[in-house]
């Protein structure tokens, strides 16, 4: 066995790409407040998170992202993400929200919230993303692989990162990675051995971004993982903040 680290502090700048603040409505979970969060990041070494809040997917979009701006008012270290249903929303009212509160990325759940990803209902959707150079978040398990496909490549101006990406699902997202270069991967759940090496040399390093998935993971194991994976200085300093910084504009 290798030698471990146990004073172990990230040599980069770090930016978590998938963190979530708010309680759950099915489990309890060990943090759920944002001066919890701020002091695990602290312990991390993580200087910045984008986050959501669980309600706004699994109840109400417009209620729960409310509730999460009312979290983390003034808290510049947790930049917002809304969630939201893009069959059933209210478009021009989110678009106005995002403006008021600076928001930069949405995620959405086709499969659970129960909507074909597919042009014929997301085309509006679609059309004011593009125009407004706004990236969406979706997990891979809320992915039907073909019918992502099958809509993407037709919208090559859309911006996708695919999140919480884990070993039942690299046999097709590393491919459909390789085939859509406007898609990009967090890797949160990306924990198998050499995963990161083969995912960079199949894609290259700048669409992959490190994310925690907290708290239902912990932040520092993937962030050492990382870092020792014989990744570069500069390749490391791209995923572990580079890369969303730039796709939110946020560099």
């Amino acid at each position: 066995m290798g030698k471990v680290d146990l004073d172990f502090k990230p040599s980069v700048p770090v930016f978590d790409a998938c963190i979530t603040v708010g309680r759950r409505y099915d489990r309890y979970i060990r943090v759920d407040n944002v001066a919890d969060t701020l002091a695990t990041m602290d312990r991390a070494g993580v200087q910045r998170a984008l986050a959501y809040t669980p309600h706004a997917l699994d109840f109400d979009s417009v209620e729960g992202n409310s509730y999460l701006m009312e979290m983390i008012k003034g808290q510049p270290r947790l930049v917002p993400q809304f969630a939201v249903n893009p069959s059933f929303d209210d478009l021009p009212l989110m678009a106005k929200s995002m403006k008021q509160h600076g928001v930069r990325s949405l995620r959405i759940a086709p499969k659970f919230q129960r909507y074909p990803f597919r042009e014929w209902v997301l085309g509006p959707f679609f059309d004011w993303l593009e125009a407004n150079r706004t990236p969406v978040w979706v997990a891979a398990e809320e992915i039907d692989p073909s019918e992502f496909h099958a809509t993407v490549s037709g919208r090559p101006g859309l911006r996708f990162v695919m999140s919480q990406v884990h070993f039942m699902h690299e046999t097709w997202a590393v491919p459909l990675l390789m085939s859509l270069p406007n898609v990009s991967i967090e890797v949160s759940r990306m924990l198998q051995p050499n995963s990161f090496n083969k995912l960079i040399d199949a894609i290259g390093a700048e669409r992959v971004m490190f994310g925690s998935r907290f708290p239902d993971s912990a932040m520092a194991p993937q962030l050492y993982y990382l870092h020792r994976s014989g990744l570069s200085q500069s390749q490391l300093q791209a995923v572990c903040a580079g890369n969303l910084g730039r796709l939110l504009g946020k560099g």
